[in-house]
């Protein structure tokens, strides 16, 4: 039946809107996160104390203690939890990511990892890492 002819033609349906949506975002976080790994080619937090080691079951390797594969971690208010409902090109930019292991990761996370970037250029520059208290 041709659309052009209804008097009230329907619009795009909820699930076609979504998947446009989530199409648009899947790229801008997929460039995101290879330039955030091309920068951060280790764990952040291994690099500072020494060689990063990562073997997932074995996390003995790195003084620091750095093991898991290496994912892509938002900072501070650029967190996803923060930024929904906002544009992609807000919530996943190269100044607000980082690359960490598994367990630094899961200790940023749970908030016993804090990390404060020392210039404007957030994590595109030099970071600080501490333990919470």
């Amino acid at each position: 039946m041709d659309t052009s002819q209804l008097a009230f033609p329907k619009g795009r349906t909820r699930k076609q809107v979504k998947r446009r949506k989530a199409r648009a975002e899947d790229q801008v976080a997929k460039a995101v996160r290879e330039a955030v790994m091309a920068r951060d080619v280790s764990c952040r937090v291994g690099t500072l104390h020494g060689p990063a080691w990562y073997d997932e079951f074995a996390p003995t390797g790195n003084p620091f203690g750095c093991y898991g594969p290496l994912e892509w971690a938002h900072l501070h208010t650029r967190r996803r939890s923060q930024t929904r409902n906002q544009a992609p090109e807000r919530r996943h930019v190269s100044t607000h990511s980082v690359a960490l292991c598994r367990k630094h990761h899961r200790e940023y996370d749970a908030h016993q990892l804090v990390i404060t970037a020392l210039t404007r250029k957030g994590a595109d520059g030099p970071l600080k890492f501490r333990r919470s208290q």
